[in-house]
């Protein structure tokens, strides 16, 4: 192998949330030697002096589920996230101009929260401010990969600058438009909901008490995620004309529409921050694995944003692979294995396909109008709000913790047990 050639046991493409996920969790193996190697395409270091951050953590804010806590524990990350994560202690689901709704409340699952909302640009900084002293790691910032091709031993990269990696388990977290997997002749599915998703956060005249608001109309639902004392984080959903106009609006228009929408129930509309829009998509690829080749979080699958679940079950997804390599790496057997790898998403296809039907189904079924269908959801939210059994299983899945909880290393798996 030539000077211009490096061999790794794991190249990670993309240092997003999933990409930079996976190397806290490898920890253990790369301290016992494990070579692992993540590149992406802009920065990887977070400079907080200059105050910049990589783009893959923006000024957005994210759901973290219980379980995802849990997780985050195991890699080390949850003390840097304590003090700015924003507990859900309760939940309210509602349909606008109907009187169906239901209440969701942390002490029905014996825990101190649903769950947590934390910005991206916290939860980036929690991700990535260690990886420089990890012993086993190679970071490759600013580095385009130009061709990407498998081999008998795992894969080959080249990238801009003439320089091949080998590795012999390639993941791809680089997200959903990379060409790298086109290139390998996996392709994307795509399915437009035919919206956008405005995203902002507002401060109220009052504080939230840990109350999370999800409410749905017949022109998409919103929702507004506790942040700081008298601060959301909200998520609406609009067709794209009326998206756009509400995007440009003055900020009293955007205001008095917003409120409109999310009612009085979580106080009145003082100040609105800046305001952005992301058109809203389900997409999927038609592989996730191969010898040698795994794809991970929206490289593998990106959901609608109305249930917040698409960053925890691509870490229920990222624990879930570490867990397989961590056991091959210890028990020397190949990390690319088709074997190892098939029972992985073996494992996790119940959990994807559960949290995608969910996440595509909800949606509609409130955006749907007719006498008929507004009554089946007033209904329904009522039914939620009188049986416990239900609801409280509704619960569980939100919180992340339906599924049996993969163990990385021996990080905190007390907490696991006792779940």
């Amino acid at each position: 192998m030539s000077e211009s050639e490096s061999l790794f046991d794991v190249v990670i493409i993309g240092a997003g949330m999933a990409g930079a996920s996976l190397v806290h969790m490898l920890l253990p193996a790369m301290q016992a030697g494990m070579k692992v190697a993540l590149l992406d395409r802009q920065q990887i270091a977070w400079d907080a002096e200059a105050h910049t951050r990589p783009p893959s953590f923006d000024g957005r804010a994210t759901a973290l589920a219980w379980g995802s806590r849990l997780l985050l524990e195991q890699m080390g990350c949850w003390d840097a996230l304590a003090e700015r994560a924003c507990a859900i202690e309760h939940i309210q689901v509602s349909d606008r101009g109907r009187f169906g709704q239901t209440h969701l409340h942390h002490h029905e699952q014996g825990t101190v929260a649903l769950g947590y909302i934390v910005e991206n640009a916290v939860l980036g900084r929690a991700l990535l401010q260690q990886l420089g002293s990890f012993e086993g790691l190679t970071l490759l910032p600013e580095t385009d990969v130009t061709s990407v091709k498998m081999t008998t031993e795992g894969s080959c990269l080249t990238l801009a600058d003439g320089t091949v990696l080998h590795s012999r388990l390639l993941v791809m977290a680089d997200g959903a438009r990379s060409g790298l997997a086109e290139q390998l002749g996996i392709r994307h599915i795509r399915k437009d909901y035919g919206s956008h998703a405005i995203v902002t956060q507002v401060e109220m005249d009052r504080d939230h008490g840990h109350w999370a608001y999800e409410r749905f109309s017949d022109h998409g639902p919103v929702a507004f995620l506790p942040l700081h004392q008298r601060h959301f984080a909200v998520v609406w959903t609009l067709d794209p004309e009326r998206a756009d106009a509400m995007l440009n609006a003055p900020d009293e228009v955007f205001m008095q529409q917003l409120q409109s929408q999310i009612g009085y129930r979580c106080g009145r509309i003082q100040r609105v921050g800046s305001r952005q829009s992301y058109p809203l998509a389900l997409v999927r690829s038609t592989e996730q694995v191969r010898r040698g080749l795994v794809l991970l979080g929206n490289a593998a699958h990106s959901l609608h944003p109305v249930a917040g679940q698409g960053f925890n079950l691509a870490l229920r997804d990222t624990a879930a692979l570490a867990e397989r390599l961590l056991d091959s790496w210890f028990a020397a057997r190949p990390l690319g294995d088709i074997a190892t790898l098939s029972r992985y998403l073996e494992h996790q296809q119940g959990d994807q396909s559960n949290t995608v039907v969910a996440s595509d189904l909800l949606p509609r079924i409130f955006a749907g109008q007719g006498h008929l269908v507004a009554a089946g959801r007033a209904f329904g939210l009522l039914g939620l709000a009188t049986l416990t059994m239900p609801r409280r299983l509704l619960t569980l899945h939100a919180m992340g913790l339906g599924q049996r909880a993969a163990r990385l290393g021996t990080r905190k798996q007390e907490k696991i047990d006792a779940v």
